[in-house]
């Protein structure tokens, strides 16, 4: 009995000297080690953000300019480089058949106005004096005509005449008749004066003529090219003594006293141009001049599936030439925190960061905005100072022990 009671204290012993400090550590070693991460401190940006896009630089105002009707050129002062000002003349034709063309023109108005005048007047005195005498030679013709009927009766009666002869007494009479009323009827006509209609008529001459006149002016007109707008001559096609065809370009102007840079613009940022805001544009070799958004189209194109948008720029010294590229910067607005981009993720078409609290991570939905670059604009979600892993969150789960390092 004694001795297998020592040997139930030996194994006593033996448990306890198991469970002391040294069957400890083992156990000290299978407790999770924190993984060091790199982590994003969240901060209200300072520095102004800028949105930048690139675009090309044409001309104010440009023109292709023709002769409007065909002919030989006779004069053409100036040339590539020649700097113009609005209606100056550039180019003409020979004019010396078109001058002949405004001439005779204005020979029909002349002519129709005359024709007007005489039909307003009426007849002449003398004419219807003429006419008086007419009818007064008519009524001796009648009343001759008529006694001798009346003699031709009385003959017939009696045997000396036939009834042939009495006939033609009788039909000489009528002609005499008739040629007595006409007679009277030219006359009341010339006393009258103009009918109503004949005046319409007379109106009617006059206004052709006159738009014959205007033609032919304009035609004349067309003989020359002058600048629409102050500015530099670029190109000129033609000679003196060529032949020049309506619609054929002579000459090509443009004006590059301003500029526009022409902008295609996404759907998610063309909310930051407003129009007469003021911006920077930034040319290839860096520098730069301000400019105003004069117009941001409010449709899509549908080549391009973007906005319009032009930014007219002052060019004073000539800096600026058309074909140019140049970066238009504004100022962007922000209503929330950037973030770098691999620090977003997204899980079930949900956005969501993984921040870091009291050395855990912690999974947190988020809103976002607009991308900048490199980085992502977070409206809802996360808070000024917040740590958030920069990278690889797909690694990690909700709760796991980690150790910040980084900003």
């Amino acid at each position: 009995m004694k001795r297998r009671a020592s040997i139930l204290l030996a194994i006593v012993v033996l448990t306890t000297a198991g469970c002391g400090p040294g069957a400890s550590e083992p156990a000290a070693q299978q407790e999770t080690k924190a993984k060091v991460v790199e982590v994003f401190t969240v901060r209200k940006s300072t520095d102004p953000v800028l949105l930048t896009t690139t675009g090309l630089v044409e001309a104010k105002r440009e023109a292709i300019l023709q002769f409007g009707t065909s002919g030989t050129v006779s004069s053409l002062p100036v040339g590539k480089g020649s700097k113009v000002s609005q209606g100056q003349l550039l180019a003409s034709l020979d004019t010396r058949y078109y001058q002949k063309e405004v001439e005779a023109a204005a020979g029909q108005v002349e002519e129709a106005n005359a024709r007007k005048v005489k039909t307003l007047k009426g007849a002449s005195e003398e004419s219807i004096q003429k006419q008086r005498l007419q009818v007064q030679s008519s009524q001796q013709d009648f009343d001759k005509a008529s006694q001798d009927v009346l003699l031709g009766e009385k003959l017939f009666a009696g045997g000396a005449i036939s009834q042939s002869e009495l006939d033609d007494r009788r039909r000489a009479k009528d002609q005499a008749q008739i040629q007595l009323q006409n007679d009277k009827l030219a006359l009341e006509e010339l006393l009258r004066g103009a009918e109503p209609e004949d005046v319409i008529v007379a109106n009617a001459s006059i206004k052709q003529a006159a738009g014959q006149v205007e033609r032919a002016k304009k035609t004349l007109n067309d003989t020359k090219i002058v600048a629409p707008f102050a500015g530099m001559v670029v190109d000129v096609s033609k000679q003196v003594g060529e032949l020049a065809s309506p619609g054929e370009q002579v000459i090509q102007i443009v004006d590059l006293s301003d500029v526009k840079v022409t902008l295609d613009v996404a759907n998610d940022v063309i909310g930051q141009y407003q129009e007469n805001a003021k911006v920077q544009v930034v040319g290839e070799d860096g520098k730069k001049s301000e400019g105003t958004i004069s117009f941001v189209s409010p449709v899509v194109d549908k080549q391009t599936g973007k906005y319009r948008v032009e930014v007219t720029v002052p060019n004073p010294q000539g800096q600026w030439k058309g074909g140019m590229v140049a970066t238009v910067e504004i100022p962007r607005k922000l209503n929330g925190f950037l973030v770098p981009l691999e620090s977003v993720g997204v899980s079930q078409s949900e956005y969501y960061v993984m921040a870091v609290e009291n050395g855990l991570t912690v999974k947190r939905p988020v809103k976002t905005g607009q991308m900048v670059g490199d980085r992502i604009e977070v409206l809802s979600g996360v808070n000024d100072g917040d740590q958030l892993l920069r990278s690889g969150i797909t690694f990690y789960v909700e709760g796991q022990k980690v150790e910040a390092k980084g900003e």
